[in-house]
């Protein structure tokens, strides 16, 4: 097998060692030397968003996130900026690392040029939420997916329709868990208007906690 020490410097160079070598692991290794060097800027955001493809494929999502953050600083264009910081969240996700989700968002976010564009990634955000969630309860990780679900009902961009359906979801989690009280609340709350929820201070004022500040997202 080829050494993992010899380090080309482009991408070219890069990809065809890569096809000489079998195995994630030596992959990585291999990978991780090349971003030991001084390289091409190219070349170094192909290594990182080879790396987090790696790295997802054995399951290790907060290096596949690292690597798709750096190969985000690392893009030349707002869009694929967008794209890189969405796709780090998504692994993100995996492990339910909500602080690195929400400075990821923002960033996304810094980078969007038109409130479309912004719309947008804040709908991929609920998308990625919501999915990742209903992949918990097809597994029976019902926790998991109260937490994501939850997470979800509180986000203004969440319809009046979703809402419903996430209050139902979490009535029935709850109480398959075992979790009378909290079934009760939401099924409580099912038959009730929805209103946004406000933590006040002792003066009547909001106090805002660590959140997705953009979605309005609480949570302790």
């Amino acid at each position: 097998m080829p050494s993992t020490k010899i380090i080309p410097n482009s991408v070219a160079e890069i990809e065809a060692k890569l096809k000489a070598y079998f195995g994630d692991m030596v992959k990585i290794e291999f990978l991780e030397n090349c971003l030991k060097q001084l390289l091409p800027n190219d070349a170094k955001r192909f290594c990182h968003l080879k790396l987090a493809e790696l790295y997802a494929n054995r399951l290790m999502w907060s290096s596949a996130a690292e690597n798709m953050e750096l190969a985000a600083e690392t893009a030349v264009t707002f869009k694929d900026k967008i794209s890189f910081y969405m796709k780090e969240i998504s692994y993100l996700i995996k492990i339910s690392d909500f602080l690195m989700i929400d400075k990821a968002f923002k960033k996304a976010l810094l980078c969007a040029n038109t409130n479309t564009e912004k719309e947008t990634i804040k709908q991929t955000l609920k998308l990625q939420l919501m999915e990742q969630a209903e992949d918990y309860e097809k597994k029976n990780k019902r926790s998991n997916a109260i937490q994501l679900y939850q997470r979800l009902l509180e986000m203004p961009i969440t319809s009046e329709t979703e809402k419903r359906h996430l209050i139902e979801k979490l009535a029935g989690l709850n109480s398959k868990l075992g979790r009378i009280k909290e079934a009760i609340h939401y099924e409580t709350l099912a038959k009730k208007p929805l209103e946004p929820k406000k933590n006040l201070d002792e003066d009547g004022k909001e106090v805002k906690k660590l959140s997705f500040e953009d979605l309005g997202i609480e949570w302790a």
